[in-house]
């Protein structure tokens, strides 16, 4: 059973006090085989939400989903949130990924996949584009989503995710005009193969 961490992707209402959902998750906190619980708003949107809970394994997650404790939390959380939150869970390397409690900003690049996609070679790719930029903090983790069923544009897809620490959301865009990330990025491009398509997007997250 391999730790994992979970992302939940949100969209809170406007105006929403942060203080009773963050009261709400210390259920999460409480539960066997937590390990922390990461919280941050999306740079360009503070509506759309970001949460990233370590876990034991898959199955202490479950098990938790499957308590009482869970229905309670459910209750307490739901009037707060605009639309159902999407859920997936990541087998990242390395774990714990500190790039998310040691970097100012975390680049999340998500890249969506065929659900029979070679794994050891886009997860080269992905490592790839990881790798050490100027303004960038040297922090990384990679790796790929347990869920082989992701909705991706009306389709199943798995998700391929590469957390990146950077300085600033600047020093990124930066670091974008440079010519070795242009080579990065069209190394990336040739090497992966079965992708659907990626987002990308920047936390600042703390624990909770």
């Amino acid at each position: 059973m391999a730790p994992v961490t979970e992302f939940v992707q949100t969209v809170l209402k406007p105006g929403v006090p942060l203080e009773p959902i963050y009261k709400a998750f210390n259920a999460i906190k409480a539960a066997p085989g937590n390990q922390i619980v990461r919280a941050s708003p999306l740079h360009d949107n503070p509506e759309q939400f970001r949460f990233f809970i370590d876990w034991d394994s898959l199955e202490a997650h479950q098990a938790f989903q499957a308590s009482e404790v869970y229905s309670t939390f459910m209750s307490e959380v739901a009037p707060h949130v605009a639309a159902p939150s999407a859920i997936a869970h990541f087998e990242l390397t390395p774990f714990p990924p500190a790039v998310l409690d040691e970097s100012p900003v975390t680049e999340i690049f998500q890249m969506y996949f065929e659900p029979d996609a070679d794994e050891a070679a886009n997860l080269a790719a992905a490592k790839k584009v990881a790798a050490k930029f100027p303004g960038a903090t040297g922090l990384t983790s990679v790796g790929w989503s347990v869920e082989k069923d992701v909705d991706y544009q009306g389709g199943k897809a798995r998700v391929l995710v590469a957390l990146i620490g950077w300085e600033s959301v600047e020093a990124h865009h930066a670091a974008v005009q440079t010519d070795s990330f242009k080579q990065i990025t069209s190394y990336f491009q040739t090497g992966t193969k079965g992708i659907k398509g990626f987002d990308m997007s920047y936390v600042s997250a703390k624990p909770i």
